[in-house]
């Protein structure tokens, strides 16, 4: 995992720490990158941000794809020998969606670790 997500990872740990469990946690974005939509030979560059709730990839072209924590099933990285980038693959209740950015395996382990604190929440 590299440097700026540790750092992201310590924050969401101490911002945890300070939410009350009487009010409803307030969103709060953890991460956000450029990165590229993969459906079928379609690709569409935006911006896909983590937040404490859900996945979002915005970009100009198209409506935003919003995934809660709760819809999400699945998460993999596939990292090809000769890509450019990787591939983070979340696979949610109604579709999958592919998305090539840098570092996908520190996004994987990122949401499977959001997926598991809200699991125990």
């Amino acid at each position: 995992m590299y440097w700026d997500n540790l750092k992201i990872l310590r924050n969401m740990g101490n911002h945890n720490l300070n939410s009350s469990k009487d009010s409803p946690e307030e969103e709060y974005e953890i991460i956000s990158a450029e990165a590229r939509h993969c459906h079928g030979q379609k690709k569409v560059t935006g911006e896909l941000m983590i937040t404490n709730k859900r996945i979002v990839f915005s970009s100009k072209q198209n409506e935003d794809v919003v995934l809660g924590l709760d819809e999400i099933e699945l998460v993999k990285s596939n990292k090809h020998l000769f890509a450019v980038k990787d591939k983070l693959t979340i696979i949610g209740k109604k579709k999958e969606n592919v998305f090539c950015l840098n570092y996908s395996e520190d996004w994987m382990e990122l949401i499977q670790s959001l997926l598991h604190s809200s699991a125990n929440h």
